[in-house]
C-alpha cells in the first residue's frame, strides 16, 4: 500500500552531513542549523536549495517514524556509525524510513536485482510512473533517492543511466540491523513483526546481509 502517493523528498540529501546532523541529535538532542547549512555549501549554491536541504536533514532526524529509535538507541547507533560498513546502512535506513518515496525506489530495484544484474534508468523510471506518475517533481525526486544509494554504497553506475546490483553490506552491528528493520517497518505497516524469518524474502533485505 503506497502512503498517500507523496514524493516528499526534494533535495539530494549528502550522506556526511546527515551523519553529523545525526551524532548532534545523539549528543546535544538538537540539529545545528547554522553548522548543518555551512556544510552544505559544499554541495550546494544559492540560500533557498541549503535552506531546503536544511529542512530535509533535520526532519529524517527530529519528525520521523524513526525518531523514538534514535532517542532510545543513540550511544549505540553513535557507536555503530564509527564502523565504515555499517555507517551507510544506518544513513541510508534513516532517508527510507523517513520518506517513503526512497524506500519505493529502493524497493523497486531490489526487486529489479532478483532478475538481473543491470537495471536502466528508463525502466526504473517506468516503473516509478506506474506508482507516482512521472512528472518534473517526481524526476526530481529520483534524481535525489538513486544517488544518495549510490553514494551509499548499496548500488553501483557502471554507465551513465545503467545502475547495478552490488554484494549485501554485512554490518558489524546489532543496532544497524534492527533499525534497518525499524525503516521496513515503517514502511510496511501491515506486515507482522512476529514474521521476522519472512524479511529474507523482502526486497528491501536485499542490501543488508543479516547476522
Amino acid at each position: 500500500m503506497i502512503q498517500n502517493k507523496i514524493l516528499g523528498i526534494q533535495q539530494r540529501i549528502p550522506l556526511f552531513v546527515l551523519k553529523e546532523a545525526l551524532l548532534a541529535f545523539i549528543c546535544d538532542g538538537t540539529v545545528d542549523v547554522d553548522n548543518i547549512k555551512q556544510m552544505l555549501q559544499a554541495d550546494y549554491a544559492g540560500e533557498n536549495r541549503i535552506k531546503k536541504t536544511y529542512n530535509q536533514v533535520n526532519s529524517v532526524i527530529t519528525n520521523s517514524p524513526l525518531t523514538p529509535f534514535i532517542q532510545e538507541h543513540g550511544a549505540q547507533l553513535a557507536d555503530a556509525l564509527k564502523s565504515a560498513t555499517d555507517q551507510p546502512l544506518i544513513l541510508t535506513a534513516l532517508i527510507c524510513g523517513r520518506y517513503h518515496f526512497c524506500y519505493q525506489v529502493a524497493k523497486i530495484l531490489a526487486k529489479q536485482f532478483r532478475q538481473q544484474d543491470i537495471v536502466s534508468s528508463q525502466l526504473l523510471d517506468k516503473l516509478i510512473s506506474e506508482i507516482y506518475g512521472y512528472n518534473k517533481s517526481t524526476q526530481n525526486s529520483r534524481n535525489c533517492a538513486v544517488p544518495q544509494l549510490i553514494e551509499a554504497g548499496l548500488i553501483a553506475r557502471p554507465q551513465p543511466a545503467m545502475y547495478e546490483a552490488v554484494d549485501p553490506i554485512a554490518p558489524v552491528n546489532q543496532v544497524t540491523i534492527d533499525l534497518w528493520k525499524e525503516a521496513f517497518f515503517a514502511n510496511e505497516p501491515l506486515f507482522n513483526r512476529e514474521n521476522e524469518e519472512d524479511l529474507f524474502f523482502e526486497p528491501f533485505f536485499r542490501y543488508i546481509r543479516l547476522i
